[in-house]
């Protein structure tokens, strides 16, 4: 018997079964692969919409017709779209104090 029991056993693949694994993630709107569809009803606004698509940088599909409903929900998406706010972390005891002294924060500001 070997000294060493994994040297004959067969290696095992692991399987990427995982939502982390996907690699086919969904495309952002008004990007190149996933453009936005609109539908409007005048050449004025054929015209105000795509420079406010160029303005943001987005890409958009925008056909004129004036029998059909105006559809210009996926603007008005990515127009009230808020911004998520962010928190930066807070210093550790022995971190760096944040007001630049170069002192340890608890012999700093802490204290």
């Amino acid at each position: 018997m070997s000294r060493y029991p994994h040297k004959n056993l067969p290696l095992k693949k692991p399987k990427f079964e995982a939502k982390a694994f996907e690699t086919k993630k969904p495309s952002r709107m008004g990007s190149k692969r996933a453009p936005l569809k609109l539908l409007v009803n005048s050449e004025e606004k054929r015209l105000e919409v795509e420079s406010l698509c160029a303005e943001h940088g987005w890409f958009c599909d925008i056909n004129f017709s004036a029998d059909n409903e105006e559809d210009i929900s996926e603007l008005t998406f990515l127009l009230d779209k808020r911004v998520v706010a962010t928190t930066t972390r807070k210093a550790g005891r022995n971190d760096p104090c944040p007001c630049g002294s170069g002192k340890k924060y608890k012999q700093c500001c802490a204290a």
